[in-house]
């Protein structure tokens, strides 16, 4: 299992609540419903400004977030703004118990055990597409095309049909993403996850565009899910893409395992829920904002999975 720490701000290091010469103790917030509560053993994989990678022995993933950051289902959400400084290296002891997460002997400490459990309060067909739903998802395209020139997605340009630049991802992209919506309206699983399969590790980065494509995308399928068919054919790509999620990062690799269990970030499940619920441009601009602004372009990419689902694929799943 991975633990990736992420720090409140670029290049900062924050102070600890520590004694000289003692470990550092840090409390969580929160305790996503997929993190494992049970002692767990593992080694620090890679650590980089903004994370931390710890492999467990146990397999798959656990993040460990600054407070700002929007909360995950397999993720520890810290208190306060902190930062894992240069006293974590690769190879060092973690381990993950009921109430802590301990590194490297107690050279630093999550507390858990204040922590409030975390799950999304989003699930399958919650939208029923009616007029109020539909005119918020006309506004969330509409403000993502005023923001799409400074995301610099290739996914969210080709769905949002913007002119943009030609890139070897961009041509890929626009190959496939049409037969995907096809795929998508006539029910064609096999056909959906064979496409899939192409997109699957698509990019660079921890998280690759084509992953948050496609978490973005199951999002707007979930959202859409109410009748017997739909909910067939989501659960058919949810299993499917059981097998194709280790062609790519582990970091992604969780993220898409999150995706198939219908459960979906803190962040993407805001938006979800504001176009359900028909909210106005101002809020649901905040919450489109919020989503825009994890990682580079992952934010973006996803959001671009979730137009293509709602506009391309979902009413004419029902």
């Amino acid at each position: 299992m991975l633990v990736t720490v992420y720090s409140a701000i670029a290049g900062k290091a924050l102070a600890y609540q520590s004694a000289p010469g003692s470990g550092a103790y840090l409390w969580a917030a929160t305790v996503g419903c997929r993190v494992p509560r049970m002692d767990c053993k593992g080694r620090v994989e890679a650590v980089f400004d903004h994370a931390c990678n710890v492999a467990l022995d146990s397999g798959g993933l656990v993040t460990v977030l600054a407070h700002h950051a929007g909360s995950v289902v397999h993720g520890i959400r810290l208190l306060r703004n902190q930062w894992f400084d240069r006293r974590l290296r690769p190879g060092l002891p973690v381990r993950l118990a009921a109430d802590r997460v301990i590194f490297d002997s107690g050279a630093v400490t999550v507390m858990l055990s204040a922590a409030a459990g975390w799950t999304p309060a989003f699930g399958p067909g919650m939208c029923d597409w009616s007029a109020r739903s539909r005119g918020a998802a006309l506004l969330a395209r509409e403000l993502l095309c005023d923001h799409a020139e400074r995301c610099s997605s290739d996914f969210l340009a080709t769905v949002l049909r913007l002119e943009h630049r030609v890139t070897p991802l961009a041509c890929r992209v626009s190959g496939i993403i049409p037969r995907l919506a096809l795929a998508a309206r006539t029910r064609d699983a096999d056909d959906a996850l064979h496409l899939l399969a192409q997109l699957v590790g698509l990019g660079p980065g921890l998280t690759p565009a084509g992953d948050d494509f496609m978490i973005g995308w199951l999002a707007g399928l979930t959202l859409l899910a109410q009748s017997p068919a739909q909910i067939e054919f989501l659960r058919t790509i949810c299993d499917g893409i059981g097998s194709l999620k280790y062609a790519t990062t582990s970091v992604s690799a969780q993220q898409l395992d999150d995706a198939c269990a219908m459960m979906f970030s803190e962040r993407i499940a805001d938006v979800c829920m504001a176009i359900a619920a028909g909210e106005p441009k101002g809020s649901l601009g905040l919450r489109l904002a919020a989503q825009l602004a994890v990682g580079a372009s992952s934010g973006a990419d996803a959001a671009a999975g979730l137009m293509f689902a709602l506009f391309d694929c979902g009413p004419a799943v029902r």
